[in-house]
């Protein structure tokens, strides 16, 4: 009898134990979540659920760095950066006739497109390799260049071309002798004027072809007309100037063609 009294006993004081320790470990766990400011309605039975929630935040939060980590290593490596146009020269043909512009796009990755305007027109553009372009214009103007990156980021570079002769020739000065009118003329626009294609014309006459002239000098010189006689002086690129000739007055009028 006495050893199950002592059983009994043991029983009773072995439950009072767990449930002093249980009531311990449930205030221990309350004075942990209340210094770090947790869920009060959290108890050491959802501590489960707690791990979980914060794992899955500090997984988010890594995601998050990860993210920013790969942001700020493509954009150092120039995944984000603009493509760079650089080396942009123009040269003239011979006859100033077109020009020809090369260029060169450097870019860490590879860019999508490249495309140029010239006067909002859009202009063919050969690739040279190696990053180098080339283009041909054949007007005076504003040239745009652009580049467009694979993330879709556009590079722009425009400048103005004036090196192709739009100009026609002017008469300098003309002189009366004899029976001779010795006419000077110039091309500014830098083609050169076209000597063969010179010509004048009357009413009467209709076609005459000049009698000599001196390139060098710039020297063109017609027989002397006795009516109105049109002089037409034509440059290498196309364009040409008209002059009205009157005779007695010497007078002449232009007008560019």
């Amino acid at each position: 009898m006495k050893h199950e009294e002592n059983k009994r006993n043991n029983s009773i004081s072995k439950a009072s134990d767990f449930l002093q320790d249980t009531k311990e470990a449930d205030q221990l766990f309350e004075d942990i979540a209340s210094k770090l400011d947790l869920d009060p309605s959290l108890t050491r039975h959802s501590g489960k659920g707690y791990r979980s929630r914060f794992f899955g935040r500090y997984i988010l939060r890594g995601a998050c760095m990860a993210a920013a980590v790969a942001l700020v290593t493509f954009g150092g490596t120039g995944f984000f950066q603009k493509p760079s146009i650089s080396s942009v020269k123009a040269a003239a043909s011979s006859n100033a006739s077109s020009a020809r512009i090369t260029f060169r796009v450097d870019a860490l990755f590879p860019v999508s497109e490249i495309s140029a305007s010239m006067n909002e027109k859009s202009v063919s553009v050969d690739s040279l390799g190696n990053r180098d372009y080339a283009i041909e214009v054949n007007e005076n103007g504003y040239l745009l260049l652009e580049a467009v990156s694979i993330s879709g980021i556009k590079s722009t570079q425009g400048m103005t071309i004036h090196s192709i002769d739009d100009q026609a020739p002017v008469i300098t000065s003309h002189t009366h002798v004899g029976d001779q009118i010795r006419i000077y003329a110039h091309d500014i626009g830098g083609s050169g004027i076209d000597y063969s294609r010179v010509s004048a014309s009357t009413a009467s006459a209709g076609m005459i072809a000049p009698e000599s002239y001196d390139e060098m000098n710039g020297l063109i010189i017609f027989p002397y007309p006795s009516e109105d006689m049109y002089i037409t002086i034509p440059d290498k690129n196309g364009n040409r100037l008209v002059s009205l000739l009157q005779p007695g007055t010497d007078s002449y009028t232009e007008e560019i063609q």
